[in-house]
């Protein structure tokens, strides 16, 4: 059956404003903040090789697998978000005593997450993603689904009351793969409500008689007009709100509506609050997950008692780092604030991480290090050339401190902070990164780039040479423009002449 729609008044777009210095006391509020994850926990599989060749075999392409990545998925991958974002992870599935099985028990102990699992006898839900050259050639799904034994709902029941008491919000991760039941379900937010607590709900179509009596649903556009019996169609303002508003209604629900490249979408139980916000995404390079990511954080900013703008701002705002990741992914607080701060100054502990992600993206890394103290025409010369050698320009920027170190007490004389904002309003420089270190060898293990710029005074001998031949990349030596350095226009500047 299709849902009636009558027009309704646009909802207002609403633009929270964080800074900086704001968020990390949002994400405050989410520390140790427990979050009992029922669902599907799948365990995600990577192949990542060269595929250049067809087979003679069939007319199929060959992949030579260079490496495998298993990580956590579905509700597994909610739970490890919430324990990256900062707090406290109980998750109840089914595990399987095969070997997808122990892999995902150890997975989910080395992300901090309290795994409960009970053995339906069906196998663990794995999933394998084949790629080659940066793109998904092939996803094998390991599933056996069917319904739960009476035995085995009632041990989750039994695990969810023995945990309940000590969380602070309970999240239904739903991929449809036979954890869920209309029973079950009733039982959970009977459980969860006889104790005070909300219960978030990321459905899927096929279990809509489950979710009557959630608090929340946060279904992307295509599940949300699935869930009313509706076929797929564009988004557009009057539709969104028009489906939210059916949901809100049908569901006596609370629905945040993901849009992906147009932003999230809340509509209150009563339809009494209703706000979008666009998309903050730059860059959307896999959509694996996000999902999660998004209930993950929407849940702990509940948890944290903030309000529902705050809450789907910091959700938007997760889900904006995460599609630029590949493959499933957890984002952190750290990630989120340099995301808003133009993403752009990266931490030690991200540049390995970014690196990856670009290469995954086929994009050619270029580095150069330098302390840019008073930036001049010598300097863009430079950082104009590295552009030339590639496509994303990542800047090792020497601190204040390293510069001291090496160039005595009176410089620089324009502080890191300052250095850095001017590099990132330079269309040649995609990244900067500031280190403390008397020369960038750290800086350039963690990135490992495909070229190395530097001015050809220092030569192929220069001491980051070994270390960017060891990562596999090679050096590019750009000759200086004459009398351009910051040590001459200093001294030109304290000149008589000019005085």
């Amino acid at each position: 059956m299709t849902m009636p729609f009558h027009k309704q008044e646009p909802e207002r777009s609403v633009t929270f404003n964080e800074t900086r210095d704001s968020l990390p006391g949002y994400f405050a509020a989410f520390r140790n903040k427990r979050v009992v994850v029922l669902g599907d926990a799948i365990l995600d599989e990577y192949l990542v090789g060269d595929c250049s060749r067809i087979s003679p075999e069939a007319p199929v392409p060959v992949v030579r697998v260079t490496s495998s990545r298993p990580v956590l998925g579905g509700a597994a991958n909610t739970a490890a978000n919430v324990v990256s974002l900062g707090g406290q992870a109980t998750l109840i599935t089914l595990v399987g005593s095969d070997d997808a099985g122990i892999l995902l028990r150890q997975r989910a102990a080395a992300a901090g997450i309290d795994l409960y699992g009970v053995d339906a006898g069906v196998p663990t839900l794995r999933k394998t993603r084949v790629v080659g050259q940066h793109q998904q050639i092939v996803r094998l799904d390991y599933e056996e689904v069917r319904p739960l034994s009476a035995e085995s709902q009632a041990a989750i029941v039994e695990l969810l009351r023995s945990n309940v008491g000590r969380a602070d919000i309970v999240v239904i991760s739903d991929y449809a793969k036979g954890l869920l039941s209309p029973g079950l379900a009733q039982a959970i937010f009977r459980y969860a409500h006889e104790v005070g607590l909300v219960v978030v709900v990321d459905p899927r179509p096929q279990n809509r008689d489950c979710y009557a009596g959630c608090d929340y649903l946060t279904p992307n556009w295509r599940e949300s007009r699935a869930l009313l019996g509706l076929s797929d169609a564009e988004p557009s303002q009057e539709t969104v709100g028009a489906v939210a508003t059916a949901l809100a209604k049908r569901l006596d629900a609370n629905i945040v509506l993901t849009l992906g490249p147009f932003g999230i979408s809340f509509c209150s139980r009563d339809c009494c609050e209703r706000f979008a916000m666009p998309t903050l995404a730059k860059e959307v390079f896999d959509v694996s997950g996000a999902g999660d990511t998004v209930v993950a954080t929407f849940a702990l900013a509940l948890a944290g008692g903030l309000d529902h703008a705050t809450a789907v701002s910091l959700a938007n705002r997760a889900a904006s780092v995460v599609v630029g990741k590949f493959g499933t992914a957890v984002v952190t607080p750290n990630e989120i604030v340099e995301e808003a701060d133009a993403g752009r100054l990266v931490q030690r502990g991200a540049l390995a991480e970014l690196a990856a992600t670009l290469r995954a993206k086929g994009k050619r890394l270029v580095t150069v290090n330098g302390s840019f103290d008073l930036l001049h025409g010598g300097h863009l010369h430079l950082l104009n050339e590295a552009r030339r050698q590639g496509d994303v320009v990542i800047v090792g920027l020497n601190s204040d401190t390293s510069i001291r170190a090496y160039k005595g007490p009176n410089r620089p004389i324009v502080q890191e902070r300052r250095r850095a904002e001017m590099l990132l309003a330079l269309r040649s420089v995609d990244y900067v990164h500031i280190f403390d270190e008397l020369d960038p060898r750290a800086f350039l293990e963690e990135v490992k780039p495909d070229v190395h710029v530097n001015g050809s005074e220092y030569g192929e001998n220069c001491i980051e040479a070994e270390t960017v031949r060891n990562g596999g990349g090679r050096l590019h030596l750009v000759d200086r423009l004459p009398g351009l350095s910051t040590t001459e226009l200093v001294s030109a500047l304290h000149s008589p002449v000019l005085r």
